[in-house]
């Protein structure tokens, strides 16, 4: 909107974060009303059953004066998802025609096709899809469009992550005779190495504040637990046992993985600047789900001492990550939980 005397595009129902409007901020904001910008009649649509509104501030502790000034680091919106995502997915089925088409399945060694593939790997798309459904309910409860946005886009991140697993597994059931990822709900549901991140992640479906679940996710679950298995087990391991496309897969995971923790940084570090008293809000949550991830992580631990190769230790792995992590923590002003520092 332009006033009758000026050249330029003002655009008077948001302040940009930069000198002029971005695409993300022109095509994200405030496209959800609430009372609190554009709603000047109230809410014209509530629950019939107890008369909640479609949005409400109760729906997590975190708190904000303006949950619009939230913005993405990433700047993601659908064009450019949709775009950058294709790309991703190209990269994944260059790299299995490729293998299929070298005869390079025929490399990997039988354990790591008969346990890992087949079992660990195959088995951890049920906690990706269980993070899928997390952020369905994140991002029905975040209190502007700004935030919501960067829900969305995980969610179907994880969606994604689940279906490529999916998908590989069908692929080498085509290449590897008598492959079969069949067991892999078993072991999500009865094997000791999944079943403290199988308790994780149903905790985390039962929560009900859309703060604590990303918190719980983007600071805890994904820089300790996700990272540890994918990057540090599964991506480095992959290679040395002749497996020339899990490690493609999941350097796409780690692209879409980096931004989801930046974005809840982001978001962690403007609700503390804004209202200082989210930080400890923020603390309690870490303090609380800490020992859980710590429990998830370590549980991993076989798994570092079943194959042939061993790239690294757990230990080793272990204090990568950690350390990744506490300097990601000390930036927000917030402190490692014990357990964590203790291991």
């Amino acid at each position: 909107m332009a006033s009758p005397t000026s050249t330029e595009t003002n655009f008077r129902y948001f302040k940009p974060a930069k000198r002029r409007a971005s695409q993300y901020e022109e095509v994200t904001l405030h496209t959800q009303w609430s009372p609190k910008n554009y709603a000047v009649l109230g809410w014209f649509n509530r629950s019939t059953y107890d008369g909640r509104p479609m949005w409400s501030d109760d729906a997590s502790r975190l708190q904000a004066s303006d949950w619009w000034g939230y913005r993405d680091p990433a700047q993601q919106w659908n064009r450019s998802y949709v775009d950058h995502q294709a790309k991703q997915e190209q990269a994944i089925e260059l790299a299995i025609e490729g293998a299929k088409r070298d005869g390079r399945f025929a490399e990997i060694t039988s354990l790591w096709r008969n346990e890992i593939l087949a079992k660990y790997y195959a088995a951890y798309r049920y906690a990706e899809y269980g993070y899928f459904l997390c952020y369905s309910y994140m991002q029905r409860e975040a209190p502007s469009d700004v935030v919501a946005n960067t829900f969305i886009i995980q969610g179907i991140d994880k969606d994604r992550h689940a279906q490529a697993i999916s998908l590989y597994g069908m692929d080498l059931e085509e290449a590897i005779p008598g492959f079969s990822d069949a067991e892999a709900q078993s072991v999500w549901m009865n094997d000791p190495v999944y079943q403290p991140s199988r308790e994780y992640v149903e905790r985390l479906l039962a929560c009900r504040d859309w703060g604590e679940i990303t918190v719980a996710t983007n600071l805890l679950w994904e820089p300790l637990v996700a990272m540890l298995m994918t990057r540090e087990f599964l991506g480095r391991f992959a290679p040395r046992h002749g497996d020339p496309v899990t490690w493609v897969i999941l350097e796409t995971v780690a692209v879409d993985r980096r931004k989801a923790i930046d974005a809840t940084t982001e978001l962690a570090r403007f609700v503390i600047a804004d209202r200082p008293d989210n930080r400890a809000v923020i603390q309690e949550w870490l303090n609380h789900w800490g020992p859980l991830a710590v429990r998830a992580a370590q549980a991993f631990a076989p798994l570092f001492e079943c194959t042939e190769e061993r790239p690294i230790t757990f230990a080793a792995a272990w204090q990568r990550v950690t350390k990744e992590w506490q300097e990601r923590l000390t930036t927000l002003g917030l402190t490692v939980p014990q357990e964590v520092l203790g291991q």
